[in-house]
């Protein structure tokens, strides 16, 4: 979540989500965590420690919110 708070009490909140799975056994070799074990929906089964830091990086609950909060502020 992405929350903006300004000085006339208003704000904007936005969330990014990254829907998946956690699957039975560790795959990949990159990031951290819980990386080798969620496998996100939009991945064809790969978990984003198998996915290159720029696939990851595009998909990711931060990178989503982050456009959510662009769109946002472009209203």
């Amino acid at each position: 979540m992405i929350a903006i708070a300004y000085p006339d009490a208003t704000d904007v909140c936005v969330e990014g989500v990254l829907e998946g799975t956690i699957a039975l056994t560790r795959a990949g070799d990159q990031g951290f965590g819980y990386d080798p074990v969620f496998v996100p929906d939009v991945t064809g089964g790969r978990t984003l420690a198998e996915l290159s830091a720029g696939e990851k990086n595009a998909l990711s609950h931060r990178a989503l919110a982050l456009r959510a909060l662009s769109k946002k502020l472009a209203e």
